[in-house]
């Protein structure tokens, strides 16, 4: 667009032309106004002429997930009983995109509430994996990786409190940032306008570059409107230019959270080639501290921070449940209820004990730069929509694994706040991507940002899927 080779209107011609192909197919994209987008795009062109220039983002098509308020369509969760649910006004990240003048093209499916690791709901139906639509695309923001990893989007923004941007973007060969907490606002996000900064969730972009990740980020990071004329957002900058100049923690699978062989060979492969590189590359690198009692943790803090979605008749019967628990039951099952009914005396104590989880990993960074580890346990699955999410099971390395171990990967780094950037590392024999974690200290996001970007330019980067004949 610089050199005038391509305009606003063209990129926007380029999406629906993906659009068109696939989402009939892939169901990723929900909600869409493209008349709508198409003047917007004929707008920011003629800026462009009168060097009007808003941002690096002007004129740059974009999807958002549907759980972000976009006035004058519906926000819904996947819940039927919300589809009259039509803000008259945008959430923040939407905002701050427009005002950049990106280019809306429209809303990108979730699961019902968020709350899966697969995308369908009964508002919208199943969105497919664009590898292989026989598989998940993964969830929470699965519409969005699908559509990101399809063509119909150059980037989207997700909502992750249970590696909702991170999932995805593992399981459709993509590239996403799970930000620091608290420097993107969520106002706007979720039902009756959301919280600036709610417990553990964050927002954050997917796109096919590392650098179009930055580049978003920069755009949606900062405080909110009121806080503005008090505080500035300056994320340290990262001074290291070369792979070798990094010191490489590497976490390839643990025993709480086993994950599958190509899952584990893979990241081992690439500490291996960072090894070669000459980087530094610590084995088994870990933060000290009980691994159990964090999973616990995050599981009673991530329920408690998503209670608020459920009507008085479903915590009524969470509630019932929770006296039914053992108080040593380390299962899903059963601190799913315990942490929706949690009392504010209790939360209190598990700040502080997740405090202590922080200074564990902080103690942990002052031997590495980031930490490399798994998205999730296996590659993308065959679509399963039978029961809950909990009920679920996975088939890692010939067993079955319930579906929620994932919530390890998701909160090992995640409960205490921590940036992280998901790359593209390889796939398995078949052919399914296979993606790595980069854990940075908080608010070091430019630093899992530049090792993603260094990776990508080392040959880590997003391949388009097959054609669809591949797959029929």
């Amino acid at each position: 667009m610089a050199n005038d080779e391509v305009d606003a209107v063209a990129l926007v011609a380029s999406c629906e032309a993906a659009f068109q192909a696939d989402n009939a197919r892939l169901n990723a994209i929900v909600v869409s106004d493209f008349d709508a987008s198409y003047a917007a795009a004929r707008d920011r062109d003629c800026e462009r002429r009168a060097g009007q220039l808003r941002s690096p983002l002007h004129g740059i098509p974009f999807t958002i997930k549907e759980s972000f308020d976009v006035s004058g369509w519906p926000t819904t969760l996947g819940d039927p009983a919300h589809r009259g649910n039509v803000p008259g006004t945008h959430s923040d990240v939407v905002k701050r995109l427009l005002d950049a003048g990106a280019v809306l093209l429209g809303k990108t499916n979730v699961p019902i509430y968020l709350r899966d690791w697969q995308t369908y709901n009964d508002v919208y139906g199943t969105t497919r994996n664009p590898r292989d639509p026989s598989r998940t695309p993964g969830g929470s923001s699965g519409g969005s990786a699908a559509a990101v990893c399809a063509g119909m989007s150059f980037f989207d923004v997700g909502s992750d409190v249970g590696s909702s941007i991170r999932n995805p973007a593992h399981f459709c060969g993509i590239f996403s940032h799970k930000s620091t907490h608290g420097i993107v606002s969520l106002k706007g996000h979720g039902f009756g306008g959301g919280m600036a900064v709610p417990d553990i969730n964050v927002a954050g972009p997917l796109a096919r570059s590392a650098r179009d990740l930055e580049l978003v980020l920069n755009t949606i990071a900062g405080p909110t409107s009121a806080a503005a004329s008090a505080i500035r957002l300056a994320l340290p900058v990262c001074e290291q230019a070369e792979l070798r100049a990094f010191r490489f923690g590497v976490l390839a699978n643990h025993p709480l959270a086993e994950v599958d062989e190509p899952v584990e060979r893979c990241i081992v492969e690439l500490g291996k080639q960072l090894k070669h590189a000459s980087a530094t590359v610590v084995w088994d690198a870990r933060p000290a501290l009980d691994a159990a009692q964090l999973l616990r943790t995050y599981i009673l803090l991530l329920r408690a921070s998503t209670s608020h979605y459920l009507d008085d008749g479903a915590f009524t019967t969470a509630l019932a449940a929770s006296e039914t628990v053992a108080a040593d039951d380390p299962s899903y099952a059963g601190l799913q209820y315990v942490g929706t009914v949690l009392r504010h005396r209790e939360w209190l104590s598990l700040q502080a004990l997740r405090e202590t989880f922080c200074e564990a990993w902080r103690q942990l960074f002052a031997d590495i730069d980031v930490l490399l580890c798994p998205v999730a346990a296996t590659a993308a699955f065959p679509l399963d929509e039978a029961g809950a999410p909990w009920q679920r099971t996975l088939n890692v390395n010939g067993r079955a694994q319930p579906m929620t171990t994932q919530l390890f990967w998701a909160g090992h780094s995640g409960l205490c706040g921590l940036p992280s950037t998901v790359v593209p590392a390889g796939t398995t024999a078949g052919g399914l991507p296979i993606g790595v974690q980069i854990v940075a200290p908080l608010y070091h996001d430019l630093r899992s940002l530049r090792v993603a970007a260094l990776l990508e330019g080392a040959g880590y980067a997003f391949a388009p899927p097959e054609p669809r004949s591949a797959f029929a």
